[in-house]
């Protein structure tokens, strides 16, 4: 243990309105937690005249009643804990485009086709095709976004689709066998190019909303029209893995 410096021992044995003799100490080291953090904690809780705190680069040092002392070493045993690793979340993002004629479709990978029998059984669309996926990873309890371009359906007017999905926190709830992925504001917003005029139109088009991901589902989250006529729809599909 470092000694204490003499102006730490000064400020321990005369400060406060309970006399010396009746004053007891407690050096506690802290091992885990973020001392700094713990000190200022402990600084806001503890009454002026009956404790006083102290520290040096490993320790907390606690003067004053022997009752004020007892219970302000268990606060700090319960904060000097190691801080919380956050885990990752993996998001897969499916972008795809459903149109009433069956001639659009086209082959889908096999991991959507149960996604592809759920809204063939929902909505009155006959054909499918994967128009992009991604995948964005953050972490737990802080928000994501990403950006990117798409190739229009008609490609004549030579501009492309942009598009902003984010969602502005997700958070892991539940037990590992079992866990629930929350998105919090979760939002695609589209940019469509319209017609081949000079210069180009656009129309806004997008999906918002709350929506809960049981870990390793794919979940469909909305449908958004304006892409390729009255008739079609883009449907926005995600799936969500926890990593450890």
């Amino acid at each position: 243990m470092k000694k204490l410096s003499f102006a730490m021992l000064i400020a321990v044995l005369y400060a406060g309105a309970i006399p010396a003799q009746d004053r007891v100490q407690k050096v506690i080291a802290i091992k885990n937690g973020n001392l700094n953090g713990i000190w200022h904690t402990i600084k806001d809780l503890a009454p002026s005249n009956n404790l006083v705190i102290s520290t040096d680069s490993e320790h907390i040092i606690l003067s004053g009643s022997k009752e004020a002392v007892t219970s302000f070493a268990e606060i700090i045993k319960e904060l000097d804990v190691p801080p919380v690793v956050k885990k990752d979340v993996e998001t897969t993002v499916y972008m795809i485009v459903a149109s009433a004629q069956p001639g659009n479709a086209t082959p889908m990978t096999p991991e959507l086709d149960p996604v592809i029998k759920q809204l063939k059984t929902v909505f009155n669309y006959k054909g499918f095709r994967l128009l992009d996926s991604f995948v964005l990873r953050s972490r737990d309890g802080e928000k994501g976004s990403t950006n990117g371009f798409l190739e229009p359906p008609q490609a004549s007017s030579g501009n492309k689709i942009s598009y902003g999905f984010r969602y502005n926190r997700v958070t892991i709830d539940g037990a590992e066998n079992a866990r629930l992925v929350r998105f919090d504001a979760l939002s695609l917003s589209m940019k469509v190019p319209v017609g081949s005029t000079s210069p180009t139109s656009f129309a806004d088009t997008g999906i918002s909303t709350d929506v809960d991901v049981p870990e390793g589902k794919k979940v469909v989250v909305g449908k958004t029209s304006g892409l390729e006529g009255s008739d079609s729809a883009l449907i926005l599909v995600i799936s969500a893995k926890v990593v450890d």
